[in-house]
């Protein structure tokens, strides 16, 4: 007596075919010969790349079609399709599938349909379907379409006649619409944006993006504002194995100013690979007028903009050696309430470098220049520079000197006919000597283990006096004082001006490092600057009488994973007052979860247009989840000015497979003018975002931000339900 086929160890048979080795098998299996097989009960057809479950299966071994029913399931790579009825062909993969359920790996979206057609390799036809990437049980929102082709190889999926419905109620229909299947590129309409300023009224921007080639592309965006009219957008991108580049172009008619505005941009890189170490760049950039960023742009970092750089050059390394030569002019945008000189055109710069070369135990190094600085308003002048210098260094196990010497050696050609002499010549020695110590200890501070280290170092420089007042400040400017300012020859940026010096640098730095992995936990310096002689050479500031700097200090901690904080502090001894105060502390416990606050302060500052002024500013910036939702908001405020910077609010809803997010931003755009804007945008996971795009917005105004949607600020591990085990 036969035993109940349920019971019976499960039968397996092993077909090879011209394409690839196949496995079957079933609680019963029978057929003829190599023509054909059946199986039934538990059947499973397996090869290299597909799975196949079903309660009765069939398999014609000449065609490679296979014909499954009852609970049958198709699975490929990280895809799977499930449904009653099934057949399908192997060899030309055409086939259907009955009423079936389908699941999407790639993004992890799923859906059912009336029937799917197999129209051939990773092609597929979806008769009045329905899709979503909501999590099973949850339809939230979905797609219905009466139509849908998924094409698998390019990850893009058409919809014909398509509705989107969120929470039961229709919300968008479209006759045609383009998706992707994963993250890859491709052409289409992108989703439109909509938005409202004060400056520009309400406004929708459409782009369609153009997937030319794997390694360029374009986008064109019409931008329609009612307060400002249409304006057309277009950018195109490309990248080859030597080449890499940008050009923008921004054109917009303005009914408010009733003239014609326009932007354009092109970035371009190029390693020219016959020679090799050659390289070329190009940054050239033009805007129609003054306003044009404070009218058109919701970026502080934009609207701040006052130089835009119109430069091209060509740059040559080889060993130690390495060369510069460009043409550099500018667009200066001027502010009515606060103009500013423009900055001297290059035409041209040659740069010349030669990194420290050792012989004979000395390291020699080098720089030179050649510059004609040209500006219509201003004093035009040829600049030579040159400057070698030599060095020495001796170290230890705990200690360190180096002795630096050079020659700092400059020729001018002045355009101007009221200076008594047009051709001056400056040569500078300058000397240097730096020396450190580092000491190491173990040490236990809040219950802690650490490596404690006392890194006291001194730094002597000699600069003689020369009289400089009569050479003009092309492009040199006062550096800032700053911890590493302290460590530097000249005290200022550039080669019009070299400071005269005697002069020692103390400083000490200690620092805790976390003794399994060697990461600084904190970090805290202290220095002082002391001179031997008056300042005798300015640019613009006075001249320094006092004996000694500003003591600075500086700290950086990170004394846990989720607190960090650094600060500045300078003051000034012998007045005693403050001169500057910097402070920041940021506290992210997790991903989603920060909240950032500074302060900063500087007792005088000196503006593009020469005025000295205060600073003092607070700023507050975090993201916390309440629930599902999660608020944003950054308070950027002058207490000076007594005014808003720059203010933001927000709120995002996370609703799993979809999220809504509204932010509300105050700009101050120029001196005397404000922007205020609202974006509001509907995500649906995996299918499109409606709105307005605040997330550049908070990415830059709040340090650490993540969208509640971002990957990292999700559970591991969700998109493992989308995936039964097989």
């Amino acid at each position: 007596m036969l035993e109940p086929p349920a019971l019976k160890p499960p039968q397996t048979i092993n077909l090879s075919t011209d394409r690839e080795a196949i496995f079957l098998r079933a609680d019963r299996l029978e057929g003829t010969g190599q023509k054909w097989i059946e199986a039934s009960g538990n059947a499973e057809l397996r090869t290299r790349r597909q799975t196949v479950l079903a309660d009765w299966l069939r398999y014609d071994v000449e065609t490679e079609e296979m014909w499954g029913k009852g609970n049958v399931t198709i699975r490929r790579g990280i895809d799977w399709i499930t449904g009653p009825e099934a057949k399908f062909n192997r060899n030309t993969e055409i086939g259907f599938f009955t009423t079936p359920e389908f699941h999407v790996g790639e993004n992890a979206s799923r859906g059912t349909a009336k029937e799917i057609l197999f129209k051939g390799p990773d092609l597929y036809e979806i008769k009045d379907a329905s899709y979503t990437t909501c999590m099973a049980g949850n339809d939230d929102w979905y797609l219905r379409s009466a139509d849908v082709d998924l094409d698998r190889s390019r990850l893009v999926g058409t919809a014909r006649d398509a509705t989107i419905y969120f929470k039961g109620a229709p919300i968008l229909y479209s006759p045609y619409l383009s998706f992707p299947l994963s993250n890859e590129r491709k052409s289409g309409f992108l989703t439109p944006v909509f938005g409202s300023t004060s400056s520009r009224g309400l406004e929708v921007l459409v782009p369609y993006y153009l997937n030319l080639a794997p390694n360029y592309d374009a986008t064109l965006t019409p931008r329609v504002m009612t307060r400002r009219g249409l304006q057309l957008n277009g950018q195109f991108r490309y990248l080859f194995p030597d080449i890499a580049g940008e050009t923008d172009v921004e054109f917009l008619p303005d009914s408010t100013t009733h003239t014609n505005r326009y932007a354009l941009s092109w970035k371009h890189n190029e390693a020219f690979s016959a020679v090799p170490g050659l390289a070329g760049y190009l940054n050239l950039q033009k805007v129609s007028d003054d306003a044009y960023f404070t009218d058109l742009s919701d970026r502080l970092a934009i609207t701040s903009q006052t130089n835009l750089p119109r430069e091209g050059g060509i740059a040559y390394s080889r060993g130690p050696f390495s060369m510069l030569a460009r043409m550099q002019t500018f667009q200066t945008l001027q502010d009515p309430n606060n103009p500013i000189t423009p900055p001297y055109f290059r035409e041209p710069q040659l740069l010349l470098n030669m990194d420290s070369v050792e012989w004979a135990g000395l390291d020699f190094a080098g720089t030179g220049e050649y510059v004609r600085f040209r500006q219509p308003a201003l004093i035009n002048a040829n600049r030579l520079m040159l400057y070698p210098t030599v060095s020495q260094t001796r170290r230890g196990n705990a200690w360190f000197i180096t002795g630096r010497a050079g020659l700092h050696m400059t020729h001018y050609d002045l355009e101007d006919s009221t200076a008594a002499d047009t051709h001056i010549n400056r040569v500078v020695p300058i000397v240097s000597v730096d020396s450190g110590l580092v000491f190491e200890r173990d040490a236990n501070f809040f219950g802690r283990a650490f490596v404690q280290t006392l890194e006291p170092r001194a730094y002597y420089v000699y600069i003689p006096f020369r009289q400089q007042s009569q050479i003009p400040a092309f492009d040199t400017a006062i550096d800032d004082f700053n911890f590493s300012q302290l460590f530097t020859e000249n005290r200022y940026l550039g080669s019009d001006r070299i400071g005269d010096a005697n002069q020692i640098t103390v400083a000490a730095t200690s620092r805790l490092l976390d003794p399994v992995s060697g990461e600084e936990r904190l970090r805290v310096a202290l220095g002082q600057r002391y001179y031997f002689e008056n300042q005798r050479v300015t640019l613009t500031e006075a001249p320094r009488t006092a004996n000694t700097s500003d003591v600075l200090l500086t700290a950086e901690s990170k004394l846990s994973d989720f607190w960090t904080a650094s600060g500045t502090y300078e003051v000034n001894v012998n007045q005693k007052q403050t001169q500057e105060l910097d402070l920041g502390v940021r506290w992210q416990p997790a991903a989603g979860k920060v909240l950032n606050a500074s302060y900063r302060y500087i007792r005088q500052q000196v503006d593009p247009s020469g005025n000295i002024t205060q600073l003092k500013q607070v700023d507050f910036s975090g993201q916390w989840p309440i629930g599902n939702w999660s608020l944003i908001g950054r308070w950027n405020y002058s207490l000076v000015d007594g005014k808003t910077l720059e203010g933001v609010l927000g709120v995002e809803y996370n609703g799993g497979c979809w999220a809504f997010r509204i932010v509300g931003q105050r700009l101050t755009t120029a001196t005397q003018q404000a922007s205020s804007s609202v974006f509001a945008q509907f995500e649906l996971n995996g299918l499109a975002r409606l709105g307005t795009n605040p997330i550049d917005v908070l990415r830059r105004s709040v340090p650490g931000y993540l969208t509640v949607t971002d990957p990292s600020a999700q559970p591991a591990g969700a998109a493992a339900e989308y995936f039964p085990g097989f």
